[in-house]
């Protein structure tokens, strides 16, 4: 029987609060991927590993939340030792140690086992319903792998008139130990690639059943958080007319509403899912594990807690803003200085809460931007969306009413930096608005540089690129 490169990571533990129970099977070292796929109960523990990958530190835990953040100028060190991404804080990383390198690796990983799951769902004993509900959260899973691997990785869509620039190596098969070396495709046809996946589980969707019973709904991808998230993969591939349409979609047929002012805060503490979470990582009850939070929680003083809100953020919120420093952060004095901890994610361990990955806010904030970029532009709906969120925001604050098109763009940017802050998209909205990258607040060896400067882009790892000659590296990153 083949084996392949790399299998599946469920076998230890099963994260997911309420589902189904890992069945008794053999030993990792004799179970084959047809004895693991024959029956619906092996086919869904895959899919349920294939979430709990998500929490893996080298991903939305640490690494992929916090990297845009502090490399864009959301955040600062609160400590001077022990801290994490100073190379990339400093843009000093190379190929070889890169912090980042992990994250390129387990992504890779990820995929592969829901290539396998994508493969083989359909020889599953089940019904029909069933293996397309499985299939079309695959593929999502697959599409947000993707995506990531191209916003740390790979140029902007628009760094090229026609996105020929290097991508990512697509993988939409199963690895084999002998397979040929991979190679990457344009940024066109990887863009093209994520958007097919999510085309085609939304169209699943509509002939499935969930594969789990229980949970919440906000932690599995659906028809309408897969259209969230098509929304946003349009939105970085500057088809702004497709943008509109899907995020206006989710908007008023999805199901999702804004909390008020008044609950904002305070949904950011909470383990249940708001009104307005379209798709977030769920823990389990009995999670203790280092999380996101570790690094922000304000009253530990120990090894974790190193990253603080930047005065370059803080200044940006008015004062009667209910998420600036007055309401969403916890002030801490260290060494005589002030430091300000997000109370997004405001415990790790046991108190940890679910990372939020998709939210209505950020699908107004898509409407808006691509209102004013699509084909026929439409300065009313932008306005009122934005509106929508800066007066949700601050009930004092003037709507927008913005009518030359540079100043609605730039005030959607700085709306979309306020409301995401913590979220891993800044340094993505910088380079692909065409923004230089501007600290203030910063204590690095290089604070500033240019939109085109190839640091502000990861290199591959090195051992990617050396044993295979078809894997170009990153400009500025080769002869490392």
């Amino acid at each position: 029987m083949k084996k392949y490169l790399y299998i599946f990571t469920i076998f230890s533990t099963l994260a997911l609060a309420g589902c189904e129970k890992l069945l008794d099977k053999e030993p990792i070292d004799k179970l084959s991927i047809e004895d693991l796929f024959k029956d619906l109960s092996g086919t869904k523990t895959a899919l349920a590993g294939a979430y709990n990958t998500l929490e893996k530190s080298e991903l939305y835990h640490t690494n992929l939340m916090i990297f845009p953040d502090l490399l864009g100028g959301n955040l600062k060190y609160s400590k001077t030792v022990n801290i994490k991404f100073d190379d990339i804080y400093n843009l000093l990383q190379d190929a070889q140690t890169s912090s980042m390198n992990v994250t390129y690796i387990e992504l890779y990983d990820h995929i592969n086992n829901l290539n396998n799951i994508i493969k083989y769902a359909p020889l599953t004993q089940a019904l029909e319903t069933e293996k397309n509900g499985i299939l079309a959260e695959a593929k999502c899973l697959r599409a947000l792998a993707h995506f990531d691997l191209l916003r740390v990785y790979s140029k902007p869509y628009n760094s090229t008139a026609d996105a020929s620039h290097l991508g990512i190596a697509v993988n939409l098969t199963p690895r084999l130990v002998t397979e040929g070396s991979p190679s990457r495709a344009t940024a066109k046809e990887s863009y093209e690639a994520v958007i097919t996946d999510l085309v085609t589980a939304i169209a699943l969707f509509d002939n499935s059943v969930p594969p789990f019973s229980k949970g919440k709904p906000q932690t599995f991808f659906t028809k309408y958080s897969a259209k969230a998230l098509l929304a946003k993969v349009y939105l970085y591939a500057n088809n702004y007319d497709k943008a509109f349409e899907t995020a206006d979609d989710v908007i008023k047929n999805g199901g999702y509403s804004l909390l008020s002012n008044a609950n904002y805060v305070a949904s950011w503490a909470s383990r249940n899912p708001s009104t307005e979470s379209i798709f977030e990582l769920a823990l389990e009850p009995t999670f203790s594990a280092t999380s996101l939070g570790s690094y922000y929680e304000a009253s530990n003083s120990g090894t974790f807690r190193m990253f603080a809100a930047t005065d370059d953020l803080l200044n940006i919120y008015s004062a009667t803003d209910i998420r600036g420093k007055n309401s969403l952060f916890t002030s801490v004095n260290i060494s005589g200085n002030n430091f300000y901890f997000t109370k997004k994610y405001a415990a790790g361990s046991i108190n940890a809460t679910p990372i939020k990955l998709l939210r209505l806010s950020e699908m107004y904030l898509i409407r808006a931007e691509s209102a004013v970029e699509k084909t026929t532009p439409d300065f009313t709906q932008a306005n009122q969306d934005l509106s929508t969120i800066i007066k949700r925001a601050d009930p004092t604050a003037a709507n927008a009413n913005y009518t030359v098109k540079a100043d609605l763009q730039n005030a959607i940017l700085l709306e979309r930096r306020k409301e995401l802050a913590f979220e891993g998209n800044l340094l993505y909205d910088l380079l692909r608005k065409g923004k230089d990258l501007v600290r203030t607040d910063c204590t690095a060896a290089t604070c500033n540089a240019q939109n085109n400067d190839y640091r502000l882009i990861m290199p591959l790892p090195a051992k990617t690129v050396d044993v295979n000659i078809k894997m170009k590296q990153n400009e500025g990153y080769q002869k490392q």
